[in-house]
Formats: structure tokens, sequence, C-alpha cells
């Protein structure tokens, strides 16, 4: 992915909230990702909190897994006018990203970062689940049970015949995965910001999971003072070509 031509000016962390309004969804609009916890370095400096490009890296078993989620963050990212690279264009392998004992390994992706030009490392990783069990009580309501004589004159006691509805009791589980995101400063190696987050898996599309994840943690970057400068687009749409029937490449495919 090339780097795009910076405009000069810097867009504040609140003008780019606004940008985020189409991709970063709340609690209230049933997002299944929630951020439980973070923390941003106190000491960051405005040159440390200033972001000119990110690689992302997403640590999971599955290699498909972690490609197509780079590739989403990625995409998210762009639509929001931030340089980003996939980590796996630098380093195919997923088994290089982490060093033994399972942390992350920062040379490699530093080395990575420097040849896309980035300033920052996005660092994604599972770090567990869970599964939370919910009891539903269910429901009565209408005029019964009373105690009366029973239908067409039956004997007396708890009446159910009079027109009363009931919702049954039920149990649900919801399959949850947590995991962590990290902010790391390329030039001195220092992590600036780190969010714990848990997701619940199954309850919406995963590409659509997977882009409400990275929008949540984009805006829980800005919320934290960080600021992107906005990227211009250096391409033009050019017109299709026109068909010709009596070309001599008609009725081929392109290669």
């Amino acid at each position: 992915m090339s780097v795009r031509k910076l405009i000069a000016g810097l867009l504040f962390s609140g003008i780019s909230l606004l940008a985020l309004s189409g991709c970063a969804v709340g609690p209230e609009n049933n997002n299944p990702t929630q951020l439980t916890s973070q923390w941003v370095d106190p000491a960051a400096t405005f040159e440390q909190k200033t972001i000119t490009g990110l690689l992302v890296a997403a640590v999971v078993e599955n290699p498909t897994n972690r490609r197509i989620f780079e590739d989403i963050a990625c995409n998210v990212l762009a639509l929001h006018g931030i340089p980003s690279t996939p980590s796996y264009r630098a380093i195919p392998q997923a088994s290089n990203l982490t060093i033994l004992g399972g942390g992350l390994n920062y040379t490699a992706l530093f080395s990575a970062a420097k040849l896309a030009k980035a300033s920052n490392v996005l660092a994604i990783h599972q770090t567990g689940t869970k599964t939370n069990v919910i009891y539903d009580p269910g429901m009565t309501w209408g005029p019964d049970p009373f105690w009366g004589p029973g239908p067409w004159g039956g004997p007396f006691g708890p009446d159910p015949f009079w027109g009363g509805w009931a919702i049954p009791p039920s149990i649900t589980q919801q399959n949850i995965i947590e995991s962590n995101t990290e902010l790391v400063s390329v030039k001195t190696g220092a992590v600036l910001w780190t969010g714990a987050f848990s997701t619940v898996s199954d309850q919406a599309p995963i590409t659509q999971t997977l882009q409400e994840y990275v929008g949540m943690v984009l805006q829980a970057i800005l919320n934290n003072g960080f600021l992107i400068p906005v990227s211009m687009p250096n391409y033009q749409i050019q017109p299709a070509a026109k068909f010709d029937p009596q070309s001599a490449n008609a009725g081929t495919l392109p290669r």
C-alpha cells in the first residue's frame, strides 16, 4: 500500500471523531464489542501522539483469519484517511509475530513498520474466551391465575383458563472472545495506549463484527488525544474503455 501525500494540517481528535460516526457503533447500537478497560501513557508527548501511519498486526493462530482481520482493519482505517499496512506483507508467517513466551516480536514488527513508513504498530491479540450464562425467568400476564370457581362451574382453586399468557423461562449462552490492542511507537518502542475488549461471537456477521471492533479501537485512541493527519488520494478514476465488437481482443478475458 503506497503512502499518500499528506495534507500539512493536522485534524484534531474531536473533528476526527465526527468522521467515525459511520463506522464506530456504540453499545446502544448493539455493537458486539465492548471496551472493558484502557490505559494511556500520561507522559506521551505531542510528537508521540501524532500518528502518521499504522502497521496492523493481528496475532491469531489461524493464518487466514489473520489476513482477513488485517485487511478489514486497513480498509476501515483507509476510509478515515489513515495510511495503514497489514503486517502479513512483510511478515508472512504468523509465528514470527511473537517470541518465545507469547510476547510480541517488536524487532520484526518495527522493521516491517519502517519499511511501510508507519509511525506506530497497532497490535491486536486474543487473550482468552469465556461463556456467559443468561437466565430469563420468563413472564406471565393477563387476568389469571385467580382464585375462584373453575371453568364451567368446576371446583375452586387457581384458574388458568380465562385468557392468561406466559413466556416460559429460558437459558442462553454467550461465547465471549477477550482481546487486547496495543498502540506502540516505532521510534521509541514505548506502548502509548492499550485497551482490553470483550466481543460476543456470532452476534453479527464476522465482517461487520471486525469492522465495528476496529472502529471502536480507533475511537478510543482519538478520545485519548491522539492526532492523525488527513491523507489525500493521489489517484483519479479513469473512464471505462468503449467495447468494440470488431476488436481483435473482443470475447477474450482480461488478464
